[in-house]
């Protein structure tokens, strides 16, 4: 028996740390009661201050910053929606980073592209804009940027390159709402951003994404791919394009409208919790938090990223650690850290009868991923990557001290974690 709870100790956590999550109030009702008793339950039957979509793209959208904000389903099909939008088409290159969630790279094949692997920064675990440079070619249409966890990338290089270029930069903010970079919103830096509103993100509306942009010309396309008829009020294209619906609906609408309303508290509590638990780990070896840029003016956060130093504690595997502290009762992940070229999705290359676009002779060239390599991706990925939820920081500062204290129990017990690697070292359970 020893004192760490992963070797039959008494774990410091007695009771969970995570916050429900989504919450909700009588406010929430009678948003949705508004909705229910007015019998438009589509945008398409109301405009204007009579619309809960219109006002929450015009709140949402000024919130973060940016002019234009155009609501749609989900976030992922408003990846697909702004790739179509700035130009990306069949035989175009679109530069991701080489970690993040899966549907950035499927987007990109969704309209006909090809997605383009970059290293990540080691830093801030995002596009690292020193190797996009050497990525673009010709067929580079555009650049996704990720604001991994709501960590802004580096807006001013990554602007610059595609300003020089002539590309696209285009965002996705899933984990970003609140995000500011030099002060300004993320999302209205690029020339469009997408917000997801999936159910555990910052604002949770069980569905539903969100694309912002400051070109009026980008909105009127984004308006007319994604509906194919038009939003009576908002600007379209002139022609009628060859779109499909994938509008936000009232209830969505009415929800993100509430939602909103709480979403500066939920951030202050969130960046309060963050920076005093950072200034507790910059006190224990062997961990570290992430890059914390003096141009991130707010990092508003879905997933907190943080770093474990194996050659500053005592050469200790990331995973063990990680197995410590999660029997210390501290829930804990690695986050979207896994490189994507190694997702079965792309490995496997299963995109129907003919394969398009893994066989298309619009790339000149096969497209094949096996071969990718981003060695600071896997690095970080095998070894150094941890991460918090959100929910875990939206309670009483004491739940940051119990995070700290697991931190150093096992810290201070190095010698027995080693002896419980050693022990376990062929992979045994515990």
């Amino acid at each position: 028996m020893g004192r760490l709870a992963l070797t039959g100790g008494t774990p410091i956590v007695s009771k969970p740390l995570d916050s429900t999550w989504p919450v909700h109030d009588e406010r929430d009702e009678r948003a949705l009661l508004a909705v229910l008793q007015s019998g438009a339950w589509t945008r398409t039957r109301s405009q204007g201050a009579e619309s809960w979509v219109w006002r929450f793209e015009d709140a949402f959208a000024a919130f973060q910053d940016a002019r234009h904000g155009v609501a749609v389903a989900t976030g992922s099909s408003g990846m697909e929606l702004v790739l179509k939008a700035v130009g990306v088409e069949p035989g175009d290159e679109v530069i991701i980073p080489a970690a993040t969630w899966i549907t950035v790279a499927t987007a990109v094949i969704t309209v006909g592209a090809a997605p383009v692997f970059v290293d990540i920064d080691p830093g801030a675990y995002n596009l690292d804009a020193r190797k996009v440079a050497a990525a673009i070619t010709p067929k580079t249409r555009a650049i996704f940027c990720v604001h991994n966890g709501g960590m802004p990338a580096d807006m001013d290089a990554l602007r610059a390159l595609a300003d020089r270029h002539g590309v696209a930069l285009v965002g996705d903010c899933a984990h970003a709402h609140g995000s500011q970079w030099r002060g300004r919103g993320v999302g209205a830096i690029e020339d469009a951003g997408v917000f997801s509103f999936q159910g555990s993100k910052v604002l949770p509306l069980g569905e539903g994404g969100m694309v912002l942009t400051e070109s009026e010309e980008i909105q009127a396309r984004l308006f007319g791919y994604h509906h194919v008829n038009g939003i009576v009020g908002r600007p379209k294209p002139e022609r009628s394009l060859p779109a499909t619906n994938l509008r936000m609906t009232e209830w969505v609408g009415a929800l993100g409208l509430v939602g909103l309303e709480r979403l500066p508290d939920q951030i202050a509590t969130r960046e309060a919790n963050a920076r005093y638990l950072r200034q507790g780990l910059a006190e224990i070896p062997g961990v570290d938090s992430l890059v914390w840029d003096s141009r991130v003016t707010r990092w508003s956060f879905y997933i907190w990223h943080w770093r474990f130093v194996q050659s500053e504690f005592e050469n200790i595997q990331r995973d063990t650690f990680l197995a410590a502290l999660k029997a210390e009762g501290v829930p804990t992940s690695t986050g979207q850290t896994a490189p994507l070229y190694k997702h079965a999705a792309l490995t496997e290359m299963d995109c129907g009868r003919t394969n398009f676009p893994f066989n298309a002779r619009v790339y000149g060239r096969m497209l094949d991923y096996a071969g990718n390599t981003c060695p600071e991706t896997e690095r970080i990925a095998a070894t150094e990557a941890l991460a918090f939820s959100h929910t875990l920081f939206l309670g009483p500062r004491q739940d940051m001290d119990q995070i700290l204290d697991a931190v150093r129990k096992i810290r201070e017990n190095v010698a027995e974690l080693h002896a419980w690697e050693q022990a376990h070292a062929d992979g045994s359970p515990a």
